[in-house]
């Protein structure tokens, strides 16, 4: 029987115990996979080879899986794999604190418009665009605070998920379509803040967009590593992605 050792995994910092004629391991924790090379054998060693003895070629350098942000659910099973990723974050708060203000004028008004005997039409058709602002708004802030994103591959199937208020951005495709994951950068002409998103690229070169409005580079990445790590996708470099 093969003896076995145990290693810290250097991205979470989880101990693993796996053979030690194994070439690779995946953290039970984070699901990084990590590789490494046994020392040198002295000429005439019976220790055991690679698989099939082949010799170690020359390859491109797999980019390493990021940490798990605190955000984002990982779960995986035989031929299944599902990523969550919640909105949830403090700049929701202060929306909120403002859409309770705004609603609550715009109903004083209505209340008052609708309520008192021969008011103007006026009072009841100019505040309409402040109306459609406010309930706009205020379902935004509602699925900031209560959405999740769901990510499932499951019998060759990727699909995209958000509740449980709708949302659009959902998809449903087979996972042979899927050519490239890559995260971009959105910026806002307004104020020059920054968001990110999570985008896939179709072999048919269609390009749809998954996640948006995310608060950190960093959750794309972290899903964008899963997902081709499961695929076995080889990642690719995507013209205006985010460097890494």
């Amino acid at each position: 029987m093969n003896d076995l050792i145990t290693l810290e995994c250097p991205s979470c910092g989880g101990r693993t115990t796996f053979s030690n004629d194994a070439y690779q391991f995946v953290c039970e924790y984070c699901g990084n996979r990590h590789v490494f090379r046994l020392p040198m054998e002295s000429p005439g060693s019976n220790q055991a080879h690679p698989p099939g003895d082949v010799e170690p070629q020359p390859q491109q350098k797999a980019r390493p899986l990021r940490p798990r942000p605190r955000e984002v659910t990982l779960e995986k099973s035989d031929g299944r794999l599902e990523i969550s990723w919640r909105w949830f974050s403090w700049k929701f708060i202060p929306l909120a604190i403002f859409c309770v203000a705004w609603d609550s004028f715009l109903c004083f008004w209505y209340s008052m418009a609708i309520g008192m005997p021969g008011a103007p039409w006026i009072m009841i058709v100019f505040p309409i665009g402040h109306l459609a602002v406010g309930i706009g708004l205020t379902y935004y802030t509602l699925a900031g605070f209560f959405n999740r994103s769901n990510l499932l591959i499951d019998q060759g199937v990727f699909s995209v998920r958000h509740g449980p208020f709708p949302w659009w951005g959902e998809i449903n495709v087979p996972v042979s379509q899927i050519d490239q994951f890559y995260c971009k950068e959105k910026r806002s002409s307004k104020d020059n803040s920054s968001t990110f998103q999570l985008s896939v690229i179709l072999k048919d070169g269609r390009k749809k967009d998954l996640l948006s409005n995310l608060d950190t580079p960093e959750i794309g990445f972290y899903i964008e590593g899963q997902i081709e790590n499961w695929l076995s996708i080889p990642d690719q470099p995507v013209r205006g992605e985010i460097p890494r």
